[in-house]
């Protein structure tokens, strides 16, 4: 285990510190489309947040599969393809850990433990805002502590592909793939 977070304890940093960026910049784009006062435009921020976000992360993991994908093809070794999903679970334990902390709310929801977990979530999971503030019920989504536990699966789903695709060289998007004139067809696979 040691030897994991020695190799990707870094880009675990890099995942999580990406994370904290695009929350700051979710927050912001909620509160001024909060202060506009139409619902829909909150939405369509926090959905454009998120998306950008899940860029990010792809982008990072994409290159720390090609990079064990080379090393494991020249040894000749298995490829490991569980590494994408540690490293998302790493990358991603504040989030879990603040889900299971809202888990009181459930028995009661003025708990106290499980309101401050609900308020650092939002906070921390800023990208999510206007999603989280979406009715259901007569109740918005954050007010629903199974949402807490739905939003962390969308960066757990990109991460753990994005390596396996880019242990195997695939690509999602041609966006990360640079233009070489000196290479047939700009390297992109055909």
């Amino acid at each position: 285990m040691k030897a994991f977070f020695k190799r990707y304890g870094y880009t675990i940093f890099k995942l999580t510190l990406n994370q904290f960026a695009i929350a700051l910049f979710g927050v912001a784009m909620a509160f001024a489309a909060a202060k506009s006062g139409r619902q829909a435009l909150l939405v369509v921020t926090s959905v454009f947040s998120v998306l950008f976000y899940l860029f990010l992360e792809y982008a990072v993991i994409w290159e720390v599969g090609a990079k064990d994908g080379i090393s494991a093809a020249a040894r000749g070794n298995s490829r490991k393809l569980y590494r994408g999903l540690l490293i998302a679970l790493c990358s991603n334990a504040f989030n879990l850990l603040l889900a299971f902390l809202t888990l009181p709310c459930i028995a009661n929801p003025k708990n106290g433990l499980g309101s401050a977990a609900k308020f650092i979530a939002l906070l921390w999971e800023g990208m999510y805002e206007g999603i989280l503030a979406i009715p259901l019920r007569g109740l918005f989504l954050r007010d629903f502590v199974w949402a807490y536990f739905a939003i962390v699966a969308p960066a757990l789903i990109v991460i753990s592909v994005g390596y396996i695709l880019g242990s195997f060289n695939l690509h999602a998007t041609n966006i990360l793939i640079p233009k070489n004139k000196d290479v047939k067809n700009d390297g992109r696979p055909e």
